[in-house]
């Protein structure tokens, strides 16, 4: 890649280095390769290490940048550690939180509260403990940003989905926070929330239940990071689906901005300025 084909002002604000968690297919995918796509270097984060390797391959071979790969078990305990390792000595910018689909599924009596302390440990613990570690480093150094690749199912409970959603409206409402604090800072979150896209996972859903998987409208993957990628600086909330929606208080991102303010100053009665 030539210098004259690099996104200068995103590498200025969120390179030189990219990581992508859950970056095997899908989503996670489409981030890293339109990252590399502005010039960035990206680490790419999932399980499986062949998924890593040839999505790595790609990477270099079209763009020319620098890929690391590492692959970790996000619902496991010290998992946060793990991915702040994975970025150790490389001049981070920007962390996409990608990983967080329902990996359980069904009614909430029908799996055991094991099963689901696994979806939680990822989408709570994990999440929460990642995004200190690291909104604690971009702060130290002045700029940077952080993705929440959340999903509508944040804005309602849904039978069959209840502790899916419960998790997701978790993370919602921690990204709008730490848009409110951060952004001060020189550091910009972002909460992207996506409906039902086209991606392997979903496909062997549709499969596994009998289903054609053009029953509903599917978002491509690589709109999904378009969108992500270009509304970077303009939190804390996109709604995927919603994007020409601005008088719905629900969906619209100027309004849900103006609240979060409206709401966070309103503390200051309460804590004092800040």
């Amino acid at each position: 890649m030539s210098p004259s084909e690099r996104d200068a002002k995103f590498l200025e604000r969120y390179g030189p280095w990219v990581l992508v968690s859950g970056a095997s297919e899908g989503t996670g995918a489409a981030f890293a390769l339109q990252a590399a796509s502005r010039g960035a270097n990206v680490i790419l984060v999932a399980r499986r290490v062949d998924k890593l390797e040839e999505l790595a391959a790609t990477i270099q071979d079209t763009y020319g940048v620098e890929v690391a790969i590492q692959s970790i078990d996000l619902s496991l305990p010290g998992a946060a550690a793990s991915l702040q390792a994975a970025a150790a000595g490389k001049d981070l910018g920007l962390v996409v939180f990608n990983a967080g689909g329902d990996s359980v599924g069904g009614r909430f009596l029908d799996s055991s509260y094991e099963q689901w302390r696994v979806l939680l440990q990822r989408n709570i613990d994990l999440l929460t403990e990642a995004c200190h570690r690291f909104a604690s480093y971009f702060v130290d150094r002045g700029r940077g940003g952080i993705v929440l690749v959340g999903s509508e199912a944040a804005l309602q409970g849904i039978g069959r989905l209840a502790l899916y959603t419960a998790t997701k409206g978790y993370a919602l409402n921690l990204g709008e926070s730490l848009w409110r604090e951060l952004k001060p800072k020189g550091v910009d979150v972002l909460n992207l929330l996506i409906g039902a896209t086209d991606t392997p996972k979903l496909r062997t859903v549709f499969a596994k239940n009998g289903l054609a998987h053009d029953a509903v409208p599917l978002t491509p993957p690589a709109e999904v990071a378009r969108v992500g990628l270009g509304a970077l600086g303009d939190g804390p909330t996109v709604v995927l689906n919603a994007l020409d929606d601005d008088d719905n208080p629900l969906l619209s991102r100027r309004l849900r901005r103006e609240r979060v303010v409206w709401q966070s100053e309103f503390l200051n009665n309460f804590y004092g300025p800040e």
